[in-house]
């Protein structure tokens, strides 16, 4: 729980540093994913954004707008992929209720459905982030190192998980704070996250092989 809010005390220190930027980067990308083509290209923008501003490195707007382009068909493939897993996963919860309401074993598939679930949507969070921190940009590379890291470290990942709705409800009751800086909030958290889970196993690494 400590690390896991060190993330996302670091995430909120990041948008209140510059509030220019977590505005205009958050309200573009909101406006965005409005069009459905220009979603998940929007939201790979949001994620290199954050990332650099994790990374220390000075960010403005255009850095947003410059990476659209340049991650369109990066963010269309990661889209795709989501849209079959959640028609997938989704279709199977809604499927298994329907066809045994009063089985105690429906109940028990419909509930590993609903766990796939919540495990695919938390792993964005890795993958998205571990997407900017390779050389090149991969995809397939990010969802298996994702998986990797999601799994070592499932309990500093549901602490996480649960500060970023509480922090979510909080800035939606104080005047929809949520709705200029959540999107921006989030991708910093998961940017946070890789790198904090990162530092922590290159430290595990060096205790157990000394120089």
């Amino acid at each position: 729980m400590k690390d896991a809010w060190r993330v996302v005390r670091a995430a909120l220190a990041n948008l209140w540093h510059d509030l220019f930027t977590t505005a205009v980067v958050n309200l573009s990308w909101l406006l965005l994913c409005l069009p459905v083509v220009t979603g998940p290209p929007a939201t790979l923008a949001l994620f290199y954004t954050a990332n650099r501003i994790a990374s220390g490195e000075v960010t403005d707007p255009r850095d947003f707008f410059r990476a659209l382009p340049r991650y369109f068909w990066l963010g269309w493939r990661w889209g795709l992929l989501n849209l079959v897993m959640l028609v997938v996963l989704v279709g199977d919860i809604l499927l298994s209720g329907r066809l045994g309401a009063d089985s105690n074993g429906a109940r028990l598939v419909q509930g590993l459905y609903l766990a796939g679930l919540a495990f695919w949507l938390l792993l964005q969070l890795y993958v998205l982030g571990l997407v900017f921190e390779q050389e090149e940009p991969s995809l397939r590379m990010a969802l298996r190192n994702g998986a990797l890291m999601l799994g070592t470290n499932l309990v500093f990942s549901t602490s996480l998980l649960l500060l970023i709705l509480l922090a979510l409800i909080l800035g939606s009751l104080l005047f929809f704070v949520s709705l200029a800086a959540g999107g921006l909030f989030v991708a910093l958290v998961a940017n946070h996250a890789v790198r904090n889970r990162l530092a922590a196993q290159r430290t595990l690494l060096g205790e157990e092989w000394p120089q």
